[in-house]
């Protein structure tokens, strides 16, 4: 019984050659064409860590039925206000395009003093919501964006993280 042990141990001391490079290959294009990596893993798993990290309360999307019916098709409408809601907290944000490539994301949050965090791919831009909940984020850049907001008037309160938004 020790024999296809050491048999197996003896054969992956071996040195790396050219049929196991060719043996590699094979596989990655049978990966590639039959199980490719989804175009936007690299997102989810910067919000999964992201989360993680935060121990952050996720908002969902409402009413994402409706849109999801509208994106099934080739062409389509852009939402133009997106609402997210949680335990404790409702989001609701309208964008804006500004031209050359930026939009404007106007938002109102149900925590007035919450620190509002806009994570785009190469950076973060911060706001503090007024005494009515509304902030602005005047310069965003198209590509997915998610918000980040820490309650000030509740201490110790999870922050609350939306799913992604395209811009």
């Amino acid at each position: 019984m020790n024999a296809p042990q050491n048999r197996d141990e003896a054969l992956a001391a071996q040195p790396f050659d050219p049929t196991d490079e060719r043996t590699l290959a094979l596989i990655r294009t049978h990966l590639e064409l039959t199980d490719p990596v989804p175009v936007d893993l690299t997102e989810r798993v910067k919000f999964a860590m992201t989360v993680a990290s935060l121990e952050a309360e996720i908002a969902h999307l409402m009413n994402d039925s409706a849109l999801a019916g509208a994106t099934r098709t080739t062409e389509y409408d852009r939402a133009s206000t997106v609402t997210f809601e949680s335990a404790g907290l409702s989001i609701m944000v309208t964008l804006e395009p500004v031209g050359n490539d930026l939009t404007r994301v106007r938002g109102w949050v149900t925590a007035p003093g919450a620190d509002v965090e806009l994570r785009e791919r190469s950076r973060t831009q911060e706001a503090t919501s007024d005494d009515e909940g509304r902030f602005v984020f005047e310069r965003v850049e198209h590509g997915t964006v998610h918000l980040v907001i820490r309650r000030t008037d509740e201490p110790g309160a999870r922050p609350v993280i939306t799913p992604g938004i395209e811009i």
